[in-house]
């Protein structure tokens, strides 16, 4: 009888054993599953805050690049049209010709013609009309002097203008152009999460603007996404995942424009940053288990002998 409780003593006490070790790896994978929302809502929180900051970029370089085509269209040379105003529009270019964001700039007449050209090409095309674009439109019927517009994107160019007066009479308009996708890329190179990680820009009408992950699909539009449609137009950013994503949005608001800023990274993400610390947790829960199951046979040993 002594032998036979011995042996279920032992019985019992190697099952509390092997109890606690299935208990200890069922509190592992809940740990786990907590881990994993844990490391996704920080990506999430971590693209939200580079979107955040990639709008304040875009928004800053454009209010600053707007104050300086205002105040070329207010020097006396692009007002006269004299000698000078070649050379001013020239130097207006070879100061951002290394930036490779800007294309060019023109002076026009009050009917909108272009009579000044000056790009980085170096070519001085003259006498096309502008008069039918959104910016002279605005400049002829809303502008004012010091103030400056920002059209609808085409092609992924965007152009600032501003008003050009004599004597208190509208004479004309200066336009310059800039390239949005070297403009993207130029703030975000150092901001990304990953080389996996994908940006989007987009216009207020779902036209793409911008993609590092598909640059041939630039100008199509990406309406066929229910979330992205809905935040179109929106005045505060947000977050969202899908099965395969991790998208944070952010707007971008200029002047009568409302672009959208989107970073996403693949889900695979949180599981490259998650595993190194499954790795470890799973490590010590199999060398704690096998410690106490060997001290658990060592003692059972000990009371049967």
């Amino acid at each position: 009888m002594g032998v036979f409780r011995k042996i279920l003593s032992s019985w019992i006490f190697l099952y509390s054993l092997f109890s606690i070790v299935v208990i200890g790896g069922a509190f592992y994978l809940v740990l786990n599953q907590g881990i994993d929302r844990a490391f996704t809502r920080q990506l999430l929180d971590r693209q939200r805050t580079i979107a955040r900051a990639e709008k304040s970029n875009i928004t800053t370089f454009f209010e600053k690049f707007g104050n300086s085509v205002a105040f070329l269209a207010q020097l006396k040379s692009i007002e006269a049209r004299d000698n000078d105003t070649s050379y001013d529009l020239d130097l207006f270019i070879e100061q951002r010709r290394e930036t490779g964001l800007i294309g060019g700039v023109v002076l026009t007449d009050k009917t909108g013609v272009v009579r000044f050209n000056s790009n980085v090409l170096g070519t001085r095309d003259l006498g096309e009309s502008i008069a039918d674009r959104d910016y002279f439109l605005w400049a002829k019927s809303e502008g004012e002097r010091g103030k400056y517009f920002i059209s609808q994107p085409v092609k992924s160019i965007v152009v600032v203008a501003s008003p050009v007066y004599r004597d208190n009479v509208f004479s004309g308009v200066v336009a310059s152009s800039v390239k949005v996708a070297p403009l993207t890329e130029r703030f975000f190179g150092l901001m990304k999460i990953s080389d996996l990680t994908e940006v989007y820009l987009v216009d207020s009408n779902g036209d793409l603007l911008y993609s590092n992950a598909a640059p041939d699909a630039v100008g199509s539009n990406i309406y066929e996404s229910d979330k992205i449609k809905n935040a179109l137009g929106a005045t505060v950013g947000d977050q969202f995942q899908t099965e395969k994503h991790l998208v944070a949005y952010s707007p971008v608001i200029l002047g009568s424009q409302s672009w959208l800023f989107i970073i996403s990274s693949p889900a695979q993400e949180v599981v490259n940053l998650t595993r190194p610390f499954y790795v470890r947790q799973a490590s010590v829960l199999i060398l704690t288990a096998a410690i106490i199951l060997s001290l658990g046979v060592i003692a059972i040993r000990k009371n049967l002998s």
